[in-house]
């Protein structure tokens, strides 16, 4: 007998406002699966749902064409994704790419604003990560924009008129979950103070800030830091946050990142590819495992932290999703 775990569509859309109880019910379970019992199962599931961008940026190996087919995942097998991190246990979804937003079944008449309003029908919550070109109407819980810097250095990675755009896009949208997502390298790890002040200047609604480190995928490596200039970014991100700026990272998952091989809990994110199959962590690993050991993903940073019970992490979950 095959289960289901999918609802059936329908017009009804949940908008949470803050951790329910069933959630934390949920998150309680969870913890003891895996820390007394020993259990591994994911936590956080994402889905590149298309590898279309409308940018092309110099730390993104989606900017070569033939680094992945130009393709948008199909409804049907989103949906069978979904199917399966339910059956696995997972509440919180990611929907990237490529830019999510410009994803589209023709077919089934569906955009990417359809998508999270199903989606937010069977998880808990539901995040995106988008360059903010287009409008953002959507309504994930959510929403990670990519802010690399002030101007000159989000444009030096991005491309010409990328700020300004993104910057309207913000500031029209009703959605009120924004958050700004910094991938630091080599072009831009001189702007950080400048840009966490920029963005708090000229980008107000924006909640929180979040930091990564650009990850050496194969055919950008030049733009990646060492993990000595990694620590020194780290001591000017903590010094910001003392100093009261809204920086989401804790400081013990920041330094997680700082030694090769760091991540060692790969299977509390799962990631889904358009091809159908679920990863373990960075899908990268199929291609260039070695990659790993430099992982500079923030969010997979945080979640081992929360998972290790580093106080400062757990903190940080609860603000982001609103319980405090």
């Amino acid at each position: 007998m095959t289960v289901t775990y999918l609802r059936p569509i329908t017009s009804e859309v949940r908008t949470p406002l803050a951790v329910s109880l069933p959630e934390l019910a949920h998150y309680a379970g969870y913890l003891f699966d895996t820390r007394i019992l020993g259990k591994r199962k994911p936590l956080v599931g994402g889905i590149n749902i298309t590898s279309y961008c409308n940018l092309t940026c110099k730390h993104c190996p989606y900017a070569n064409p033939d680094f992945l087919p130009r393709e948008h995942l199909p409804l049907a097998k989103v949906r069978a994704m979904w199917e399966r991190f339910l059956a696995n246990g997972v509440r919180i979804l990611f929907m990237q790419g490529g830019e999510p937003v410009m994803w589209r079944d023709a077919e089934a008449g569906w955009d990417f604003d359809r998508l999270v309003d199903e989606a937010k029908r069977h998880f808990f919550k539901v995040a995106c990560v988008t360059n903010a070109i287009l409008p953002i109407t959507n309504r994930c819980d959510l929403v990670w924009i990519s802010v690399d810097g002030s101007p000159k250095y989000h444009e030096a990675v991005r491309g010409e008129g990328s700020y300004e755009t993104m910057v309207r896009n913000i500031a029209e949208s009703r959605n009120p979950n924004l958050h700004a997502n910094v991938t630091l390298s080599k072009i831009n790890v001189a702007d950080i103070e400048d840009n966490v002040a920029n963005i708090a200047r000229q980008m107000p609604r924006l909640k929180a800030i979040s930091f990564n480190f650009q990850i050496p995928y194969p055919g950008v490596e030049e733009y990646a830091l060492s993990f000595e200039e990694r620590a020194e970014a780290v001591d000017r991100i903590v010094a910001l946050k003392k100093k009261g700026h809204r920086i989401l990272n804790s400081a013990g998952a920041l330094r997680l990142m700082l030694k090769p091989g760091w991540n060692r809990t790969h299977w509390l994110v799962q990631l889904g590819h358009p091809d159908g199959t679920l990863v373990d962590g960075c899908g990268v690993r199929l291609i260039a495992p070695e990659v790993c050991e430099k992982c500079g993903y923030g969010v997979m940073a945080e979640v081992q932290a929360i998972y290790q019970g580093k106080p400062s992490s757990i903190l940080a979950g609860f603000k982001l999703f609103r319980v405090i």
